[in-house]
């Protein structure tokens, strides 16, 4: 029978063969299973089962995907010899490590445990007891499966000099840094990629500078204050939170951290930065606040004067919604700030707001504001900016800019238009001395109109050294006008003085395009301000028509008694009462109004229905008190039941106030949707309106059918 022996037999025979006979000197490689670079002073070793000779130069080892179940001094016993600064452990299926297994790896500084999710956690602890702790500095376990790390976990490493170290892509709940206050000097803490939802800081992070808990579960921040005042984190110099599950931020939450200089809180459920949240960041410099779906900034949300650099990237927030923030104040208090990132915002269209969001940030040196829905720049938008050096406006729909807005701009060395709607550059779009200070111009991807007054662009190009300062030239700088030079390259476009001449017929298009542009624009205006208007005179011009064609029925049937009757709540009473009722029965019709029409003594529902059915034709005033009106919603469905038995004709709905859309029922809706709308508008419209009111009485139940608006 094969037993355990027989296997651990045969493995010894096959380490002495290979070591005796294949391994030729302390220097070679053990070329099938290993890769040695001595550029990098590295050997990775693969498939095998124990650990063979290796080059002298091997300052770090790396092991993966071998099969070392058990680990001891022994294990590590061809590599005694070997100066092993950096040791590698990756998926070996490593169950357990004995109290020796670093014993005479006397110099290692690096240490990676990765991947070995069987590893029994308290061997590990003992291990370490031979680890070299004047020596160790960096200690790496990641994935390997950790749900929870011993607070005795390193406790054989006491006054360890350990800068970093790194517990990423475990399945860790909780962090509670008591467990690395042990070490003497440790530096950075990283513990990405876990499930961490709860931070416990207490006397953990006196020496840490940086702490990295990206892609967890955090809701809520850890006090980084003893009760005494005094902060727990005197060191923290960086504190990334992105990816967690933060909601909110406070006052306090980053009270006690006065030597934090960079913090990241992208990819968080942050809607709202309240006053003074980055005030307590004396030291602050860098902030990023990016990928959130913010929806209101307060006035001084940005209330810290330390800030040099602020990332507010693809929030998608209105800045164009001007209750949401403060144009004056919101970067009022960045004195100090160089570098602004805006990528993916939605910026103001009014040039003013423009100039008051940005006129405080008068230290600015790098400006990006790609995809901001920016169309235009306003001509001061350069003022009190002495300093900035590099603009990036890529992605918007700027077409043209006043001649006057670079001028005396002498700090600018990159540029960036890429992407916008630019079709003519000319001798005023920037001034010489400004093109010959750039360092970088991109104007690629733009829609350039290849006509005559673009021949001084072209020119100047062949003339000049701006070509070598173009980024994507000439590749992605192309004509889209006129049609038969489409996708032609700009460097190929070579107008003439002769082809360019008086007759050319380039300005009489460029006017007559403008001109259309314009008519449009203003039949445009025209239509939407009148269509109320507009709507009525079709309807009664259909009317007239089919009159003309038929002779329309103004006779009631006998069996009528009410020529009209009116819907409507009892908050639109004074309007029904004292100038629906009086216009319709000085037309002569008969109008039935509940509050002196209906029979006393029967019930609301009786006399509702029954008058109902006395009446030729129902009018019905809607408006918000209708719509959140029980009453009127049930006489809307005896006015849909009687339109299914008459048709479309049976009724005249007038929109007296404008219903709000939360108001809206189901019945309203389908009523609106089915019946065409005639709109009333003051003045001009009035007469329009009452004629068309009065002509939808007065109908037949084959003409059109109608609704009016009434605009008070």
């Amino acid at each position: 029978m094969f037993t355990e022996e027989h296997k651990m037999l045969c493995y010894t025979i096959f380490y002495f063969v290979i070591n005796f006979c294949f391994v030729d000197g302390s220097t070679s490689c053990f070329k099938n299973f290993c890769h040695c670079s001595k550029t990098d002073n590295k050997t990775s070793c693969f498939s095998l089962t124990f650990i063979p000779k290796i080059p002298e130069y091997s300052f770090k080892l790396q092991l993966k995907s071998n099969t070392f179940l058990h680990l001891d001094r022994n294990t590590f016993h061809n590599v005694t010899d070997i100066n092993i600064a950096h040791l590698l452990l990756r998926e070996n299926g490593i169950l357990t490590v004995a109290n020796d297994t670093f014993k005479y790896l006397n110099i290692m500084t690096e240490l990676e445990i990765s991947y070995e999710e069987k590893l029994n956690l308290s061997t590990l602890e003992t291990s370490f007891c031979s680890v070299n702790s004047s020596i160790i500095e960096v200690l790496k376990f990641e994935n390997n499966g950790w749900e929870n790390v011993p607070k005795t976990l390193f406790k054989n490493l006491a006054g360890a000099n350990i800068s970093t170290l790194s517990l990423d892509s475990n399945h860790l709940s909780t962090f509670d840094a008591t467990s690395v206050g042990l070490f003497h000097q440790v530096k950075k803490i990283t513990c990405k990629n876990n499930a961490i939802e709860k931070l416990f800081i207490t006397n953990g992070l006196q020496t840490v500078e940086e702490l990295d808990v990206t892609s967890n579960q955090i809701v809520q921040l850890p006090n980084f204050c003893f009760k005494n005042g005094s902060t727990a984190a005197p060191r923290l110099k960086k504190l990334i939170l992105d990816d967690n599950a933060i909601r909110s931020l406070t006052y306090r939450s980053f009270m006690c951290l006065g030597k934090l200089r960079e913090l990241k809180l992208s990819y968080n459920r942050i809607k709202e930065i309240g006053n003074d949240i980055f005030l307590p960041l004396t030291s602050l410099k860098r902030l990023a606040v990016n990928h959130m779906k913010l929806i209101k900034l307060e006035s001084r949300a940005f209330n810290c004067v330390s800030f040099q650099k602020l990332e507010f990237i693809q929030n998608d927030f209105r800045f164009d919604k001007y209750k949401r923030f403060d144009a004056k104040s919101i970067f009022r208090f960045l004195p100090n700030l160089t570098t602004l990132q805006m990528t993916r915002n939605y910026l103001p269209k009014e040039e003013y707001i423009l100039l008051k969001m940005f006129s405080p940030l008068k230290n600015l040196q790098k400006l990006t504001l790609q995809k901001t829905s920016l169309s235009s720049l306003p001509d001061n938008f350069f003022q009190n900016k002495p300093f900035l050096h590099t603009l990036m406006l890529q992605g918007n729909s700027i077409s043209r800019w006043n001649s006057t807005l670079f001028h005396n701009v002498t700090s600018l060395k990159k540029l960036n238009f890429n992407g916008n709607s630019i079709n003519l550059i000319n001798e005023t779009s920037f001034p010489e001395s400004m093109l010959a200070s750039l360092e970088s111009l991109d104007l690629s991807l733009n829609p350039f109109w290849c006509i005559c007054n673009h021949k001084w662009f072209v020119d100047y190009l062949r003339t000049s050294k701006l070509s070598s300062k173009l980024r994507n030239w000439p590749g992605y700088y192309q004509c889209s006008f006129p049609e038969k030079l489409k996708r032609v390259k700009l460097i190929n476009y070579m107008p003439t003085d002769e082809t360019c001449s008086e007759s050319d017929p380039t300005n009489t298009i460029i006017a007559s395009v403008l001109l259309g542009a314009f008519l449009v624009i203003l039949i445009g205006s025209v239509t939407l301000k009148c269509q109320n208007n507009i709507r009525n005179a079709i309807y009664l011009y259909r009317l007239r028509r089919r009159r003309q064609r038929r002779s329309v029925r103004s006779d009631l049937p006998e069996t009528y008694e009410f020529d009209v009757y009116v819907v409507y709540c009892a908050d639109d009473r004074k309007w029904v009462h004292e100038v629906l009722l009086k216009r319709l029965e000085d037309e002569g019709l008969k109008v039935c109004i509940h509050f002196r029409d209906f029979e006393l003594g029967e019930g609301i529902v009786e006399n509702i229905e029954r008058f109902m059915n006395k009446s030729w034709k129902i009018v019905v005033i809607m408006s918000n008190n209708f719509a959140k009106s029980e009453w009127c919603q049930w006489e809307v469905n005896l006015v849909q039941e009687r339109r299914r038995r008459r048709g479309k004709n049976a009724m005249v709905l007038i929109m007296l106030k404008q219903i709000n859309s939360k108001h809206m029922t189901s019945a309203l809706r389908t009523l609106l949707y089915t019946t065409p709308y005639l709109s009333y508008t003051k003045r001009l419209g009035k007469r329009l309106f009452w004629t068309a009111v009065i002509s939808g009485v007065n109908k037949s139940y084959n003409d059109p059918p109608i609704a009016v608006s009434y605009i008070a």
